[in-house]
């Protein structure tokens, strides 16, 4: 039975690691105003969404959002799903065929409704 949670808990950890890679990585595209490698950390449908209300393109508007920028120093996976967060900032994270994607930044709190993102693709 021990070997059993010890490998559950092995699984679960290359999963936290690997979104909390995404989630680093992109934290640190957005510090060096990287949008390039930015944008493609997020979802493709906060990408679009972000080029529908801006024609820029993301590579251009996203380092204009004025996303926090701190590192996660949190995250929870639940399968597919994850949160990272940080002081200043709550990313959600989706494990999509290409990997961990950014599925939401810049999001806070809004009472009993759902978080409220700058860059939103949910």
């Amino acid at each position: 039975m021990a070997g059993i949670a010890l490998l559950l808990a092995g699984c679960g950890s290359a999963e936290t690691d690997s979104a909390k890679a995404t989630a680093d990585r992109f934290v640190a595209a957005l510090v060096g105003h990287d949008g390039v490698t930015a944008c493609s950390l997020l979802a493709a449908q906060a990408v679009r969404r972000i080029e529908s209300l801006r024609p820029e393109g993301c590579a251009r508007v996203l380092p204009t959002l004025g996303l926090p920028t701190d590192r996660p120093d949190t995250i929870e996976v639940w399968g597919d799903a994850a949160e990272a967060r940080s002081a200043a900032d709550t990313l959600f994270l989706r494990r999509l065929a290409d990997g961990w994607r950014v599925t939401g930044a810049g999001c806070v709190p809004h009472g009993d409704a759902p978080y409220q993102c700058e860059a939103d693709g949910t």
